[in-house]
């Protein structure tokens, strides 16, 4: 596990290291799930865009000046969930060096701070990595989805927590 990793909430600095995370990862960690050719067409300097209406929804994990992860959270009304880590992202080549624990972790603190109970996060079905991540880290599997990239329906699981 890193020690020297900081959190802080993103700032607008930050979108451009947030959106190549998210770009990465999506173009590795769900080759072989999603169509590639979705996942071919995936940019930064589009992602750029989106990321940036929203960066302040995002917390940072950092090494130094440099985002090795993100985590977007969002406070909800749900009757099981109160809260949803959005998306939690840790740059690749970062991956297992405990970096997406300590930003669910994180997260799961700040939630508790606001008067949250129930956490959820929901991931593709078919990415054992994540749901594992989420089962190691007290996840309980819950409901199921779908949603649709690049016009093919995916199925999505979720995992409650509480906090």
């Amino acid at each position: 596990m890193k020690n020297d990793i900081t959190l802080r909430n993103a700032i607008k600095e930050d979108t451009r290291q947030i959106t190549q995370i998210i770009v990465e990862d999506w173009k590795k960690a769900y080759r072989g799930i999603i169509e590639d050719d979705y996942l071919d067409s995936l940019d930064v300097d589009k992602r750029y865009e989106i990321e940036e209406k929203r960066y302040d929804k995002y917390i940072v994990a950092c090494d130094d000046n440099e985002v090795v992860g993100c985590a977007w959270l969002e406070k909800m009304d749900d009757k099981d969930a109160d809260c949803e880590i959005i998306a939690l992202y840790v740059r690749y080549s970062q991956r297992n060096n405990g970096i997406g624990k300590i930003l669910l972790d994180e997260a799961k603190t700040r939630f508790k701070q606001d008067g949250r109970k129930k956490m959820i996060i929901w991931c593709l079905k078919e990415n054992h990595e994540s749901r594992r991540f989420y089962e190691k880290n007290g996840g309980k599997q819950y409901r199921t989805n779908t949603h649709n990239w690049g016009g093919k329906d995916y199925e999505m699981i979720s995992y409650l927590y509480d906090i």
